[in-house]
C-alpha cells in the first residue's frame, strides 16, 4: 500500500538521540507555521478567485480550504499541548 502526499519527516522514523535533531525543534516549528500560513494563504487565493472571477475548480477549492482549515487546528493543538507543558514545569516546586 503506498500512501501519497505524506511529509518525508512523517515517513521516515527519527531517532531521539541523533545530533542531527538537537536544536531544531524552533526550526521544526517555524517551518511548519510557515507551511500552514501558506496553505491558509492559497485557499484564501482559490475561493477568491473562484467568487470574483468565476475561474476555478470548486472541488480543489473546497479541499484547499479544508486542508488550511486542518492544519491550523493541528498547529494550535500543538500550541495548546506545549502551553499546558509549560505550565505545568512552572508548577513544579525546586
Amino acid at each position: 500500500m503506498n500512501i501519497q502526499g505524506l511529509p518525508s519527516q512523517l515517513a521516515q522514523p527519527t531517532e531521539m538521540g541523533s545530533s542531527k535533531s538537537k536544536g531544531n525543534f524552533g526550526a521544526l516549528l517555524k517551518q511548519y507555521t510557515a507551511e500552514v500560513n501558506h496553505d491558509v494563504k492559497t485557499a484564501a487565493k482559490n475561493a477568491e478567485t473562484l467568487a470574483v472571477d468565476g475561474v476555478g475548480n470548486v472541488t480543489e477549492t473546497m479541499l484547499a480550504v479544508k486542508k488550511a482549515g486542518l492544519s491550523f487546528q493541528l498547529m494550535m493543538a500543538a500550541r495548546n499541548k506545549m502551553v499546558d507543558a509549560y505550565r505545568e514545569v512552572m508548577r513544579m516546586q525546586v
